[in-house]
């Protein structure tokens, strides 16, 4: 089986996945202070519950964004050695065939 791999545009795709992730990083961690930051709308007791669930939820939201962040690194890593086990397997099979 022949397989035709373009390693720079593996490469490519794993830094797009990289700058991707770095900008939903900022965007969190930017957006984090308002997402747990809610302040009850009055001194009631319904305000102060209403104000602890929207900063669960906020906390949630948050949680899921860092796991999912750390989801797109670890693809990002794993394109990059793909891109470099691709590079260096059609450098040893040239020099194997006198190509190189």
């Amino acid at each position: 089986m022949v397989m035709n791999v373009n390693a720079a545009a593996i490469g490519t795709s794993a830094a797009t996945e990289t700058g991707i992730s770095a900008e939903m990083g900022s965007a969190t961690a930017a957006a984090s202070a308002a997402l747990v930051g809610v302040m009850p709308m009055g001194a009631d007791l319904d305000s102060a519950e209403f104000a602890a669930a929207l900063n669960a939820a906020g906390a949630s939201y948050i949680g899921t964004a860092i796991e999912h962040l750390a989801n797109r690194g670890m693809f990002a890593g794993a394109q990059d050695l793909a891109a470099a086990t691709y590079t260096a397997t059609d450098v040893i099979n040239n020099a194997a065939l006198g190509l190189a």
